[in-house]
């Protein structure tokens, strides 16, 4: 018969996460204390840190303390190919944007992270690229103004 025993408080994966994102609210909140907030009509350049930090406090409250019925234990492995993909996917955005545009650096992206997960198509990663660039094109260049370069320069 397996193991049924429920883990203790401090081996639940939701307590440590909780402890995690209460740190980097509260580090986020730190930093960005100096930061003028602005007004609601004109935004400074606190208010999104700001919020990011405070939601990343209640977020790891929450979590802290769903860990007290929770029982999921830690999982201790290493998802190596995932990692390596989504990092990956990220150092080639930053290449590919570089040499080749925001269309290229987001369609190389996602072909790369699509590997992360072994069951995932080729055809789910041409389609996702396809709608992913498509939309950072109309809201970042045309929506926003940005002068992105958005193909081969």
């Amino acid at each position: 018969m397996a193991d049924e025993r429920q883990p203790r408080l401090v081996e639940r994966a939701d307590l440590w996460s909780g402890l995690l994102f209460v740190a980097l609210g509260a580090l986020v909140l730190w930093i960005g204390a100096d930061y003028p907030q602005g007004v609601p009509r004109r935004i400074g350049p606190g208010y999104v840190p700001r919020l990011l930090g405070v939601l990343m406090l209640g977020l790891g409250s929450f979590l802290a303390v769903r860990s007290l019925w929770a029982h999921e234990p830690i999982d201790t492995t290493i998802a190596w190919r995932p990692a390596a993909c989504v990092l990956g996917s990220v150092v080639a955005f930053a290449l590919v944007f570089e040499a080749s545009g925001l269309v290229p650096a987001i369609l190389v992206t996602v072909a790369i992270a699509n590997y992360a997960v072994p069951d995932n198509r080729w055809t789910t990663a041409v389609g996702l690229g396809t709608v992913l660039a498509l939309f950072a094109w109309a809201l970042f260049v045309k929506g926003l103004r940005l002068p992105l370069p958005v193909w081969f320069k």
